[in-house]
């Protein structure tokens, strides 16, 4: 780890590390007067890899990834670094707390991402760390970030472990696990069930070694169950992408991100809200001539829960839903066949 203050190429000045893994660090940027991130790359021996990487991303341009300024060698040394902006709008992580977005922008985003990824791939490297944290906005786009951690992959597609447990995929997992293409799109996919739902597939606030047991054995929470909000067709594209054994998944980020346009077209937009007391809620907008609906879930006396349909304006009740009781274990079914049914 290099000390704060320490210049490279007279250029570079560095500041503060950023984040746990790696060697990153934002930096002042003395030419174009700008803050940025730069991260230094340490061959491992016999390993001239991390060079064609640093080439690699430095050719990188896609509206979806965040821009590379610059890749080079550091000065009277064999260490390359590479340089990218830092964008100041935060990430997807803090922006789909604690509930998820709705789910047309849930798409969308999912969409941008999709693009970046497919840009990496067709470069001939892997991410291996897709997550909603690795998502930046600028503006209304999402752009891709932490490309520094792209690696080129071996001759049969596979690249060292590495990721993070909210989003890894379960081959990953193992302790003998390799990142490819297909683990890249079971990343993407967690990171849209994330931003559908504001959770992940599993628990990240479980036990790590719990956590691993069940991303590696596909023991995943239904979407349906955490979001029932979310339409049928867009939780079938993210269940598809999150398939324990990779031939099952999507072939490209541009086939994943392609399912996701198709299922969210035409579809009233949806998103969870919060009621004091109530179970579960959610909000769908106006779709045509059909007006701003809402369904809310709330517990009752008998120990039921109540879920009723209203329109949004007048808070007149709809007769899809109307007052119906249900037990615990059979809400989020009533409550997708009552937003299917709106839908």
């Amino acid at each position: 780890m290099l000390p704060e203050g320490t210049t490279v190429n007279d250029r570079y000045v560095l500041a503060r590390k950023l984040g746990s893994d790696g060697e990153v660090y934002q930096a002042h940027d003395r030419h174009l007067d700008q803050t940025v991130a730069l991260k230094i790359l340490r061959p491992d021996a016999g390993a001239p890899q991390s060079w064609d990487e640093a080439k690699r991303l430095e050719q990188l341009r896609s509206r979806y990834i965040v821009p590379i300024i610059n890749a080079d060698v550091i000065g009277n040394s064999d260490l390359r670094y590479i340089v990218t902006q830092l964008l100041p709008d935060g990430d997807l992580e803090s922006e789909a707390a604690p509930h998820g977005l709705p789910s047309s922008l849930a798409a969308r985003y999912g969409q941008h991402i999709a693009t970046g990824l497919d840009a990496v791939h067709a470069m001939g490297m892997l991410h291996r760390d897709v997550k909603p944290a690795n998502a930046l906005l600028e503006g209304d786009i999402a752009v891709v970030s932490d490309v520094e951690f792209c690696v080129v992959p071996d001759v049969d597609g596979f690249a060292p472990r590495t990721g993070s447990w909210c989003t890894l995929a379960p081959e990953v997992a193992a302790f003998d696990g390799a990142c490819t293409v297909y683990s890249d799109v079971y990343s993407l996919a967690a990171t849209v069930y994330y931003l559908l739902s504001g959770e992940y597939p599993v628990d990240h606030r479980i036990d790590r070694a719990e956590q691993q047991r069940r991303i590696a054995g596909g023991e995943l929470r239904p979407l349906s169950e955490l979001a029932p909000h979310v339409p049928r067709a867009l939780a079938a594209v993210v269940k598809r992408g999150l398939s324990f054994e990779p031939q099952h998944r999507h072939e490209s980020a541009e086939a994943f991100g392609n399912a996701l346009a198709t299922a969210a077209g035409g579809k009233r937009n949806w998103r969870r809200v919060a009621h004091p007391g109530h179970q579960f809620c959610a909000e769908g907008q106006a779709l045509g001539q059909r007006a701003a609906v809402g369904v809310c879930s709330e517990p009752s006396a008998t120990g039921t829960v109540m879920v009723r349909a209203f329109h949004l304006a007048s808070g007149r009740r709809i007769a899809t839903g109307q007052r119906s009781a249900v037990r615990h274990g059979r809400l989020s079914g009533t409550i997708r066949s009552v937003i299917s049914a709106l839908s």
